[in-house]
């Protein structure tokens, strides 16, 4: 059935224009409708859970931080409230608030209710399984899976994958001592929230309860997050000492994932954060 008729048939809307604006897996499209009102739309070919859990998840954030309203979802389609850009002074303030906010939501375990998505790889969440351990949860959950599918996608020379695996031994310098599971955003970069009207809008999540300094991680991979943003932030709720030292753990997970998805660009970044955490 084509989006126009989902629409129709759901929303008892009729389909005035339709613009693409990605053509992956997940085709994403602009819809206007004969009620002037507008959606981004999602379809996927193969009828599945996952834009079903992604509803779940902005749902889910909606109780803590600005999402985009599920309007209707299904194994193929998901249909979200449009949010049009404008241009706040006080854009980063609000981000850093928002995400202070979103971190003091705690669990009393580690994981998630279900299995997610990082950008097209897979997120293993505990399910039904109470791990009150961030370290062993971060080795087991994060980065040991990681590793093993970039070596066995021959992304690893045998050196790397020798020394990543000896990563383990050495997160009880790090993160031994982490016992508050905060809820995570999971895949906070600037193009994963929307300049909207009054509000920053949070969007494509990987939510589950971790740590909350691995929500910063991409944020320094990538930047696009200013002085204002961490200063709000610390307002709301101060970074504990040692942040910085435990970054390169926390960018890790992300260099591995990019080079899981995206290839030997990504090398260099698994390659110094590796580095670092076995010679500090």
């Amino acid at each position: 059935m084509s989006i126009e008729s989902e629409i129709n048939n759901n929303l008892g809307y009729n389909v005035i224009s339709k613009v693409t604006i990605k053509d992956s897996a997940i085709k994403i499209y602009k819809i206007l409708t004969d009620k002037d009102d507008t959606f981004l739309v999602k379809y996927q070919e193969k009828p599945n859970d996952n834009l079903i859990n992604q509803a779940k998840e902005l749902n889910l954030l909606r109780d803590y931080i600005h999402t985009p309203e599920v309007i209707w979802v299904s194994e193929q389609y998901q249909i979200l409230e449009w949010i049009e850009e404008k241009s706040q002074k006080n854009y980063q303030i609000q981000i850093g608030r928002a995400l202070a906010n979103l971190h003091r939501t705690t669990h009393s375990t580690f994981g998630f209710d279900f299995n997610n998505s990082i950008g097209e790889m897979p997120q293993f969440n505990a399910i039904n399984t109470d791990i009150t351990s961030w370290k062993e949860f971060y080795w087991q959950y994060r980065l040991k899976y990681q590793i093993e599918c970039a070596n066995k996608s021959k992304l690893l020379d045998q050196a790397l994958y020798e020394q990543l695996l000896s990563i383990e031994s050495k997160l009880c310098r790090y993160i031994d001592n982490i016992n508050k599971p905060s809820l995570l955003h999971g895949d906070l970069w600037s193009g994963n929230v929307i300049n909207g009207k009054d509000n920053p809008y949070f969007i494509d999540s990987a939510c589950y309860f971790g740590h909350r300094e691995i929500d910063f991680a991409l944020i320094h991979m990538f930047g696009g997050f200013n002085d204002d943003f961490f200063n709000a932030y610390n307002e709301k709720y101060q970074l504990e000492e040692g942040f910085e030292q435990r970054k390169p753990i926390y960018m890790l997970y992300h260099y591995l994932n990019h080079l899981n998805i995206f290839g030997k660009g990504y090398y260099s970044g698994v390659e110094n954060c590796t580095s670092y955490i076995l010679n500090h």
